[in-house]
């Protein structure tokens, strides 16, 4: 059996994994005195979910064979840059290896879910495809032949990071005008909150699907409308460097499969005059939702 670990930019799951199938996982959301400190945070709270779930399957770390680990950002050797969790040249790998004395392996996030759809999941029978992890920010991955593209240097493929308005909002990278700043969730809750005039943006994601964006339809149309469009600007530009045969959607956009904006998307996706050889790629969702990150860390 392995550990699986996810680091969120709103929460960490942690699941006890045996070959494709999880067996049991829990989660937490980072309190403000987390995010005040997350260097201590993030090891605080695998070490916490990691002896809640020893206990709740009455296991011990001498049963796991190694643990792995996905997290939004920059992965080099071990050590993440990510600027969504505030984390700069911190060695996770070195961290949880000294503490655990077990294999500790790090990723990107989106490049642990994308492997898990392939192997497994929705991906499985496309050779070009792409993975497109829609959650706090973007990440995702590319296949080409079956094979996950992958650079020498960084993680690569930041396909969040790429620019869609010039002189845009700004970014925590740094740039701006990403295209994570316009299309992902994030990015759509804060617009419902505002043109809601909400006080909070304290809210599940489950709350703000079958409740807030049932009930205030019409209002926030114009909103949807923009993040539709925004996205049919970044995945069409995707679709004419890649042309892949399917496009797979993760994180917790893959959540809305069943829901208006999703079938709007794929309408303006499949529009013939966005893309250059007018491609019209199948569309899925993640088979392993948001679990696709806690399975994928585990992968070899």
């Amino acid at each position: 059996m392995r550990i699986g670990i996810d680091i969120g930019g709103s929460h960490i799951g942690v699941g006890l994994v045996d070959g494709q199938n999880l067996i049991k996982t829990c989660d937490k959301f980072y309190s403000p005195e987390d995010r005040n400190n997350m260097e201590e945070a993030v090891i605080n709270i695998i070490d916490e979910l990691i002896t809640k779930l020893f206990e709740e399957c009455n296991i011990s770390m001498s049963k796991i064979e190694k643990i792995g680990v996905a997290c939004p950002g920059t992965v080099t050797d071990g050590t993440i840059m990510s600027y969504n969790l505030g984390l700069f040249d911190y060695n996770l790998r070195e961290r949880l290896e000294s503490k655990y004395w077990k294999t500790v392996k790090v990723r990107n996030d989106g490049k642990c879910a994308a492997l898990v759809e392939k192997t497994f999941g929705s991906l499985r029978e496309y050779d070009d495809c792409l993975f497109i992890n829609i959650g706090t920010g973007i990440g995702g991955a590319a296949f080409l032949g079956g094979k996950l593209l992958e650079s020498k240097k960084y993680s690569a493929f930041e396909f969040g990071h790429m620019t869609l308005v010039k002189d845009g909002i700004q970014c925590t990278c740094g740039k701006k005008g990403c295209f994570e700043r316009y299309c992902s969730i994030k990015s759509l809750k804060n617009r419902i909150v505002k043109r809601l005039n909400l006080s909070s943006s304290d809210f599940s994601g489950q709350y703000m699907r079958e409740t807030l964006m049932v009930e205030n339809k019409e209002a926030i149309q114009p909103d949807v409308d923009d993040f539709v469009d925004y996205l049919r600007i970044g995945i069409c530009n995707l679709i004419d460097i890649f042309e892949p045969e399917a496009i797979c959607f993760g994180g917790s956009y893959s959540y809305y499969e069943e829901y208006p904006i999703f079938a709007q998307m794929k309408r303006e996706i499949y529009r013939d005059d966005v893309s250059f050889n007018h491609s019209k790629p199948v569309i899925v969702t993640a088979s392993f939702k948001n679990d696709a990150g806690i399975i994928g860390a585990t992968l070899d």
